[in-house]
């Protein structure tokens, strides 16, 4: 009985032993797989940055009313978004796709009564 109980408990450690070193051989592989998609996205981040400094849209004129200041500019899901005081006081937002720069639309922001 004996023999059987030592026979069980080595089978059972070599087991577990198996199972750990898959475990470690998982985390690592699943350390090397994030490492490498950060680097892959870093990558397109520079090259998308490369492209715009290097001015690929070309030049594309985006027409102010007289008066009209540039607040900020913000790009979000392919968008510019250009935030605007008008000259009587109000604000806008003129939204243009990025990629071809063409105007998508203009909004007014109003207080309500």
């Amino acid at each position: 009985m004996t023999q059987h109980w030592t026979e069980n408990s080595t089978r059972l450690k070599l087991l577990v032993g198996v199972m750990t070193t898959l475990l470690v051989i998982g985390l690592i592989l699943l350390v090397v797989g994030i490492a490498r998609t950060s680097k892959e996205l870093s990558d397109q981040g520079r090259q998308s940055a490369a492209k715009a400094v290097t001015g690929e849209l070309g030049d594309i004129a985006v027409e102010l009313a007289p008066g009209d200041d540039l607040i900020d500019l913000t790009a979000d899901n392919g968008r510019l978004y250009l935030a605007i005081r008008q000259a009587d006081g109000g604000q806008a937002v003129i939204v243009l796709d990025a990629a071809t720069g063409t105007r998508l639309g203009r909004l007014r922001l109003e207080t309500g009564p």
